[in-house]
């Protein structure tokens, strides 16, 4: 009965040690599945962040970028102006007949002109030349030069002031000024 006894208890405990073994086997890959589940959830969530950094930091050098160029942007227009009014002679003339005549084709041919002070006497030669009754007004205009053209009453105005002129063909100018700076 011993024998028996003792080949029943090695029995029991190979069964016993081949249940441990199994469920050791089950609880090392359900470990290594959710470490691995662990890792990836990490990795996954590590990406997301890396492109976060990536798209912030592309963003903000995209901000100083355009801070940039419209800082120079606005360094040419100020130099364009500075330019258009060191303008002189009868190029300047010319180009005051046709500010006028421009303002004229907008707002009909009765029409008041205004200018800046130092522009009086160019204005005066150029109204002789456009046709029209057109009279020049006494209140003079602050401006880097050009003219401002209204109506008798008053009631309608058009600026054709260079700073008014560069400020309407800004957006055109804007591209094409930042096309030049950024080498496009």
């Amino acid at each position: 009965m011993s024998n028996e006894f003792e080949e029943e208890v090695v029995t029991d405990l190979e069964a016993g040690r081949k249940e441990t073994l199994a469920k050791l086997e089950s609880a090392r890959k359900e470990t290594e599945e959710a470490v691995s589940k662990i890792l990836e959830t990490g990795l996954k969530q590590a990406e997301s962040v890396k492109r976060q950094v990536i798209g912030a930091a592309e963003l903000d050098a995209r901000n100083i970028q355009l801070k940039a160029l419209e800082v120079a942007v606005n360094n040419a227009f100020g130099v364009a102006a500075k330019e258009i009014s060191q303008t002189k002679g009868a190029s300047y003339e010319r180009a005051m007949v046709r500010l006028i005549q421009e303002g004229i084709d907008v707002i009909g041919a009765n029409a008041r002109v205004q200018c800046s002070s130092e522009d009086r006497r160019v204005v005066l030669s150029a109204l002789g030349k456009v046709e029209g009754r057109v009279s020049l007004g006494d209140v003079p205009v602050e401006t880097i030069g050009g003219v401002v053209l209204t109506t008798p009453d008053g009631s309608v105005r058009f600026d054709n002031t260079f700073e008014a002129r560069l400020e309407r063909m800004r957006p055109t100018l804007r591209k094409d000024v930042a096309a030049i700076l950024t080498g496009g």
